[in-house]
Order: C-alpha cells, then structure tokens, then sequence
C-alpha cells in the first residue's frame, strides 16, 4: 500500500479548519467552546488529500483525538484525526485554538511509529500523514480492531508481561522515548503479541531531557502496566528493579551523573 505524500496545503483548508474559523468569528474575545466535525466532514478531508477513499464510522472519541475506520481501495485502515481543540487542552491553554500544536502532535506520533516499527517493536504501521490527520494499519481481523489489554483473555499472563516490559524496553533503549501514557488501554492484544499504541505524548530522552521527568514517566507507566496484572495473584514484580533495568540499558552519556544510584547492566535483570 503506497503512503500518499505528507502535504497541507494553506490554500484549501480543510472542514475542521473551517468550522474553526468559523467557531472563532463568532466568539472573538470569549472563551471558545469545542465544535466537532461530522463524519462527512472527515469522510471529504481523507479523501481530499489522499489519505483514505472512504471513512466508514467513528470508533472512538479521545481527549486529543477521534479514531475512524476507514479504508484504502478496499483494504480496512486506520485514520487518527487529531482535534484542534478539546476540553483538557482548552481548559489549559484558556481556550485557544492550537492548531500547529495538534497538526505537531499529529506528525509526532506519525514518526514515533515509524522508528518503534524500524527498531522491531510490535507497533501500527503508520501510513500517512496530512496536517492533523494520520493514517495507519488496522490491528485485527478484518475490520474488528484486536482488544485492549483490559478486555484481552492471557492464557499465560507472567509470559504476557515479560513481553510487554520487553517491547517497551525496546522503545526506551533503542528509540529513547518514554511513552508516558502506557496502561491497559494503549496496549493491543492480537496474534498472541502485545501491540503499544497511541504515542503523541512520548518524551524523548535525549543529551537535552530532564531525566527526572523521564524516570518519573518511565515509573508510572510500569506502574500502572503492573497495577493491571496485580489480578493474577501469582505475578510479582518490583517496580524500581524494572526501572533500574530500563536505565542501565540507556541514559544519554552526558546525564549518567544525574542519578548516583542506578546500577550497570550486570546488575540488574527482569527476572528475579
């Protein structure tokens, strides 16, 4: 499946920028309000700029942005469309209109995807990209989407977390991100693998990154991953030795000072 160029033409702007536009117009000084687009609206963007020849519904409605199915001569995708404005953010940002933040997020996850998939990690395939719209493979049969985690039957739940600690390790060590979103929601179960999802809010770990926010990060999201599994009585880990895993497999070299206590990679290991 050929990905279509990534463009955004200011020239045509598209139905959402233009119920923006016109959202603004009408409430120039006060507080704005969220405006959602039809799916007809969404339908003709895809289809405009390549990404889709046809939308079929809507999956689901997130806080930063609505997951449709849709399709590519036939074939079932993905098409992530990212809002310009949503109830957190606006609350945030005293209600205004963030368009190169959206369209950056909608670029951020389109290469977050890309280089998880190049370093081997069990990821969406992304597609395309165009403004704050982003196209990827479906994960399941047909057109039923694989479950999450949370709704997932493991026959073998111990095997299960190793492999997911050891996807997310990879993303750590080889790409340097942390997820920071990770749970039983962002993880897909299909074809006996766990898939993560949903990375538009991953913090890169590199020669300029807070180190403490990325262990902050790291450790809440191996806790709440953990939280999950806490119903099979019979699994145990210890979060900070997951932690002290992740970070003797990478630090950026101009950091390993920031923290005297965490260990070399001879000393730790996932399974105790």
């Amino acid at each position: 499946m050929a990905a279509p160029v990534e463009k955004f033409n200011p020239l045509k702007p598209n139905a959402l920028s233009q119920k923006r536009d016109s959202a603004r117009a009408a409430t120039r000084g006060k507080k704005l309000q969220i405006s959602e687009v039809t799916l007809e609206d969404v339908r003709q963007d895809a289809m405009q700029f390549g990404l889709a020849t046809n939308v079929i519904f809507q999956m689901k409605a997130g806080k930063e942005a609505s997951i449709y199915l849709a399709e590519w001569k036939g074939h079932p995708i993905i098409l992530k469309a990212f809002r310009f404005w949503t109830t957190s953010q606006a609350s945030k940002e005293r209600g205004v209109y963030a368009p190169t933040k959206m369209c950056a997020l909608s670029s951020k996850e389109h290469d977050m995807l890309w280089a998880c998939f190049n370093a081997g990690m069990n990821v969406p395939t992304p597609i395309g990209r165009v403004g704050n719209y982003l196209t990827m493979r479906l994960i399941g049969e047909g057109i039923e989407p694989a479950p999450q985690l949370k709704d997932a039957h493991l026959d073998d739940p111990d095997v299960v977390l190793d492999m997911i600690l050891d996807e997310y390790l990879i993303m750590y060590s080889k790409v340097n991100y942390v997820h920071g979103d990770l749970s039983r929601y962002n993880i897909l179960w299909w074809e006996n693998k766990p898939w993560i999802i949903d990375m538009p809010q991953a913090y890169r770990v590199g020669p300029w990154a807070d180190m403490k926010k990325a262990e902050s990060l790291l450790r809440r999201d191996i806790v709440n991953v953990l939280s999950y599994f806490k119903r099979y009585h019979d699994i145990r880990r210890d979060v900070d030795h997951i932690v002290q895993v992740f970070l003797s497999e990478y630090v950026p070299e101009n950091l390993r000072n920031y923290d005297e206590t965490f260990a070399t990679p001879e000393e730790v290991f996932f399974h105790e």
